[in-house]
């Protein structure tokens, strides 16, 4: 790796992990600030749609004509809107597993109220290429500053291969408990957002082991890139 390039992913990744601590203060501290309530806005909500179709735009474009716009200024741009969103759930969540339970939820977040077109728009955007995923994703790019500041990494034990299928598929069965109305919804409802003690903690665990096993939140948790495996596997297999 470049002295320039790993000098760069060591400054994008302080300046998110700055502005995301920053954050994530402001909602424990105070969570009516101002500033927050742009994120629960419509108006935040359509930027991230004219930046979803944007991205689909720039693919088109890139296959097409060969015009690309450079991973970095794209890393940057998406990362900066899109981490608030994935971030929010966090802290402001009356769940104790945050991003599954929306439909039930009485008080929508910032992803929320953009998960309907985000999922979707995910998918499509990872069907060709891993579009999403590797140019995109603030989780991946996150991922992938962090390896700079480590010397040293941890291959994972064999049987964590199917980790992120069983989370897939865990996902799944918890959010079809919200379409079907199931009594096993009560038992993660806590109602309130003391409950972010204890996702903080599990987020802060993943973000750290980022450092040692490359791409782990990616490899292990992320139900998107693991459709995306899916898919490419039947692809393959056809």
């Amino acid at each position: 790796m470049g002295i320039g390039r790993e000098q760069k992913q060591l400054t994008r990744f302080a300046i998110f992990f700055l502005t995301g601590a920053a954050l994530s203060v402001m909602l424990v501290a105070e969570p009516g600030h101002p500033w927050l309530r742009f994120f629960w806005s419509g108006t935040f909500a359509s930027i991230l749609k004219i930046l979803l179709g944007a991205a689909a735009v720039m693919w088109i474009l890139k296959k097409v004509s060969g015009v690309n716009v450079p991973r970095g200024i794209l890393k940057w741009v998406y990362g900066f809107l899109f981490l608030p969103v994935v971030l929010f759930p966090v802290f402001r969540c009356y769940f104790k597993v945050p991003y599954v339970f929306c439909r039930a939820c009485p008080s929508p977040c910032p992803w929320g109220v953009s998960r309907s077109f985000f999922f979707s728009g995910f998918l499509v955007l990872n069907f060709p290429d891993r579009f999403w995923c590797s140019s995109l994703c603030p989780f991946g790019t996150l991922q992938e500053d962090s390896l700079s500041f480590s010397k040293r990494f941890f291959r994972l034990p064999t049987w964590t291969a199917g980790m992120a299928y069983i989370v897939l598929f865990a996902v799944l069965g918890l959010y079809l408990t919200t379409l079907f109305d199931w009594p096993w919804l009560n038992f993660f409802d806590v109602g309130h957002y003391a409950f972010f003690k204890v996702t903080a903690v599990g987020a802060l665990l993943i973000f750290a082991a980022g450092f040692f096993v490359p791409k782990f939140w990616c490899r292990c948790f992320c139900p998107v890139g693991t459709i995306d495996l899916l898919i490419a596997s039947f692809r393959k297999a056809k």
